[in-house]
This record gives structure tokens, C-alpha cells and sequence, in this order.
């Protein structure tokens, strides 16, 4: 499971990780700031870069504070 607290654009965040194709991202619950995701990957580390990165990749996301980590 990873863990990406962000404040803002809540929404937008769960839809965009929810889409990638390279691991199957399933959001689980909120709490706070803290976004929390089922993960289908052996290798956290690369599941939490594949989500920043599309996160980033993002015009929006790209000026947003986020951070990703596992819970």
C-alpha cells in the first residue's frame, strides 16, 4: 500500500493514479491530507516513482506539493 499526502486537488490525484497501466493502483480510503492505494507491485520503490511521475507529468500536478510513500 502507498500513501500520498497532498492537501489539495484530492480528486484529481485518485483519478490520474487510478489510471496508470503499469500497476493496478486501487484507492482505499482518506484520511486527512493522506491518500491511500492498493498496489499490485512487488517493488514499492518503483510503484511510488510510477506514480509521481504521472503525477507530475500532469500540468496541474506539476506545481502541486505531494509526497508518496508506503503505508
Amino acid at each position: 500500500m502507498i500513501k500520498i499526502s497532498c492537501p489539495m486537488k484530492q480528486d484529481f490525484i485518485i483519478e490520474i493514479v487510478e489510471g496508470i497501466d503499469k500497476y493496478k493502483y486501487t484507492f482505499e480510503k482518506k484520511e486527512g491530507i493522506n491518500l491511500f492505494f492498493a498496489v499490485d507491485a512487488q517493488d514499492m520503490e518503483d510503484a511510488i516513482a510510477t506514480a509521481k511521475a504521472a503525477i507530475k507529468a500532469t500540468e496541474i500536478g506539476s506545481v502541486l506539493y505531494f509526497s508518496v510513500s508506503v503505508a
